[in-house]
């Protein structure tokens, strides 16, 4: 048998056409494999696309230019988000999106040559029958939450709870309803494909929002809600009423839960389950924001008297004003205890009262009985509007108290400074130059205080002179030095109250004379020696050094204290008028 198959072998020639005829489709095969290999030396191979682009025998540079300005006209033109009818246009740039097309060209360059090449071959066999598409998406996280959350806003509809009402007298339920939001689990999914594929619409998956409280919870309920609600309810004082409606204090019942998401990151964006519904009672953050609302018709801060001098003695000048203010938590127990009661009777508000810290019942423990120090500057020559605002000034300190330990602060005091206040336009020194500004001339009125501070033998804490020297501020002394400007906020004057009692603040201004007379308890006294021209004169184009010491005195006349002022003075040619 052996023998007569060789033979048959060795003299038949179908076999041989046959394994010939195989032998040149392998060989063709292999030629065309190889000749697209070497053809695709340095390209990427047919069949292959990226994006829905097909960049099949381009080189990678061919590749990464066509996707940029496919990519490139996508991000800036405009998308449309389609939901329920509603649409949201975007452009894809908005959304954080970008894409890496040199990474994604260097991935589609190794499809057919990433493998072992049994492997290789096979995929460049089926590559141009089958068709090989890659996607790939980068995002910014926090860019594309935030679009997200943006679009969930425009396109989801909030859920209704069923909600209790009164008509006719009676208590009856308004149906809960169904509402929907952006399923977030699904739209990462959904959006980074189809913003992969370079879709110009895109649809956005919708979840279902159930309503907390339905309509058979508020059922079950109706009898206890109607104990609760059995009346309106009056509150009362002063003479002036408010009516809860019995609508109010269904309303009351619960508080309106909120939509949003507890986390804001999409990432980890959940949204809060709704717990289970427990028995209603009157929410008590309801009721403190309704008081919170009227607080404002009953509050009121305490006034103190204001007091003048009278052969001495401190007399109350305005009347006293107690302080007022709505006690919201009794306010709050009382109206929720009235709900459980069947009393009728209106709830009269609790409202705690603060007694003025200045009034006829304390004037004389506040200390002020004598004249503790007075200081004076004169400035002859003022224009119209300087002399306004010295005067409007001055006005803003006659009968200011201060109080033990208290840091005075003359810009606190003058508040604003403007055509409001009554204030002209004067001449100021602003940084490197003279100019006119509302409320020139207050400096005057500084330095008085300041004057009267150091005689007082008080704390100076803060003091700013002049740039130049001015001859405002040289009387009585002869030479300059004993000045205080302000310029609020920057520049201020403080001193401190350490007399242990109330100083009250008089102002007299009588021509070109200006007076702060300070009035309290005698603890000590202040005296200046100088002010005295280390160099320079009293010629204000040449800068000049002073300088000027202050005693404090106790009441036998002995130094306890010697403070050293220096000041320093520029020309005043270096100001120039603007």
């Amino acid at each position: 048998m052996a023998g007569k198959l060789k033979t048959w072998w060795s003299q038949s020639k179908t076999w041989h056409h046959v394994l010939l005829g195989v032998g040149m489709v392998v060989f063709l095969y292999l030629g065309i494999i190889f000749t697209v290999r070497l053809s695709s030396y340095n390209k990427i191979l047919p069949g292959v696309s990226v994006r829905g682009i097909y960049i099949g025998g381009l080189t990678k540079p061919q590749a990464v230019a066509k996707l940029d300005e496919k990519t490139s006209e996508y991000l800036n033109s405009e998308v449309t988000y389609v939901s329920n009818g509603k649409t949201v246009a975007v452009k894809p740039a908005q959304l954080g999106v970008n894409f890496d097309n040199q990474k994604i060209v260097d991935e589609a360059f190794e499809v057919g040559r990433d493998s072992d090449i049994i492997s290789d071959i096979a995929t460049q066999t089926t590559l141009p029958f089958s068709k090989q598409d890659i996607m790939q998406l980068n995002v910014d996280k926090d860019a594309f939450s935030n679009s997200v959350i943006a679009l969930n806003n425009n396109l989801a509809k909030p859920a209704q709870n069923a909600s209790y009402q009164f008509q006719n007298g009676n208590i009856s339920i308004i149906e809960g309803k169904e509402g929907e939001r952006v399923n977030n689990g699904l739209a990462i999914f959904s959006l980074t494909r189809q913003l992969s594929n370079l879709k110009n619409t895109l649809d956005i998956p919708l979840t279902e929002i159930m309503p907390s409280r339905n309509t058979q919870a508020l059922e079950r309920q109706k009898l206890s809600v109607a104990q609760i609600t059995q009346k309106p309810i009056t509150l009362t004082y002063g003479g002036k009423n408010w009516d809860i409606s019995q609508q109010q204090l269904l309303d009351w019942l619960y508080i309106k839960p909120s939509d949003g998401p507890l986390k804001s990151d999409l990432l980890n964006h959940y949204y809060s389950i709704p717990s289970q519904l427990g028995d209603f009672k009157l929410e008590r953050q309801n009721v403190v924001n309704y008081l919170n609302s009227i607080a404002g018709e009953i509050n009121r801060e305490a006034v103190d008297a204001t007091l003048t001098v009278n052969n001495g003695l401190a007399t109350v000048f305005t009347q006293s004003q107690d302080g007022k203010n709505l006690n919201v938590e009794k306010t709050a127990d009382a109206i929720i205890a009235a709900t459980k009661s069947s009393s009728t009777e209106p709830i009269q508000l609790a409202v705690d009262v603060k007694k003025a810290a200045v009034s006829d019942d304390n004037i004389d423990k506040l200390g002020i009985k004598e004249l503790i120090s007075e200081g004076v500057t004169i400035f002859p020559g003022s224009s119209a509007n300087r002399l306004q605002n010295i005067r409007v000034g001055t006005s803003k300190f006659n009968g200011v108290l201060i109080k033990p330990d208290q840091v005075f602060s003359f810009g606190e005091y003058l508040g604003d400074v403007g055509p409001a206040q009554g204030y002209a336009p004067g001449i100021i020194i602003l940084e490197n130059r003279e100019e006119k500004a509302y409320g020139g001339g207050l400096c005057q009125v500084s330095s008085t205080a300041y004057r009267a501070a150091l005689l007082a033998g008080l704390p100076i804490l803060q003091r700013t002179s002049h740039a130049f020297a001015l001859n405002y501020y040289t009387a009585p002394y002869g030479v300059p030095g004993v000045d205080a400007t302000v310029f609020t906020p920057e520049v201020d004057l403080k001193f401190k109250n350490d007399t242990g009692h109330h100083i009250l603040i008089q102002t007299e201004l009588s021509g070109t004379t200006l007076k702060f007379r300070f009035y309290g308890t005698k603890t000590k006294s202040g005296v200046i020696r100088g002010p005295f021209f280390v160099n320079g004169n009293n010629d204000a184009t040449q800068p000049s050094h002073t300088v000027f010491y202050r005693d404090v005195l106790d009441l036998n006349g002995n130094v306890i204290k010697t403070d050293t002022t220096d000041t320093y003075y520029k020309s005043s040619l270096d100001f120039p008028m603007t």
